[in-house]
């Protein structure tokens, strides 16, 4: 059987490359810890864990994370070696480990919704509507307490407002609408 180009391409595609261990240079990892001095808090970066090639002329040095919420988690900084004039930075990041705590991945709302309606749906069949008449009970009482706190709350506030207004001063002059006005606004002598 003969292998076209074609077909080693697609072989290349299929299965994941596999990272080759790699020794940085004392270049590379000075320049790896001055990435990460730019980002990192102060004292997040343990030792070198590894380095690997991760493709034609790139490398990813990796340090532990000493943060004390991130225990499995590296800083990675990828680094170009075949340019002219030395290494190059091209990415520095925190990155999840293999047995990292992550984050649950993001559900869209309108499933989440689906979900619960159809959870209420079958508590519903099942008979639990003397439960759910219960809570909506609940809930109606607890929105008319709320409601009637806030009126006599604002009714209070109201009062206390008319209370200390001043009578209105129409003309803006600082003096009271009982007060006589000359045309031009001053007071009288």
């Amino acid at each position: 059987m003969t292998s076209t180009p074609d077909a080693r391409e697609d072989d290349a595609q299929a299965s994941p490359a596999t990272a080759v261990p790699v020794t940085p240079t004392a270049q590379e990892l000075a320049l790896a810890l001055a990435a990460l001095d730019e980002i990192a808090p102060r004292g997040a970066v343990g030792d070198v864990v590894d380095a690997v090639a991760e493709g034609d002329g790139v490398v990813a040095v990796r340090h532990a994370s000493t943060l004390s919420g991130y225990p499995d988690w590296t800083w990675t900084v990828l680094l170009s070696r075949d340019v002219e004039g030395g290494p190059t930075v091209l990415e520095a990041a925190l990155l999840p480990g293999e047995g990292s705590l992550l984050a649950p991945a993001w559900t869209p709302w309108a499933d989440r919704m689906a979900e619960y309606l159809a959870a209420k749906d079958a508590a519903s069949a099942d008979g639990d509507d003397d439960e759910l008449d219960d809570h909506d009970e609940l809930e109606s009482d607890l929105d008319a307490d709320l409601e009637d706190d806030f009126d006599d709350d604002f009714d209070e506030d109201v009062d206390a407002l008319d209370e200390d207004v001043d009578p209105i001063d129409d003309d803006g002059d600082g003096a009271d609408v009982d007060e006589d006005h000359d045309d031009d606004g001053g007071r009288d002598a």
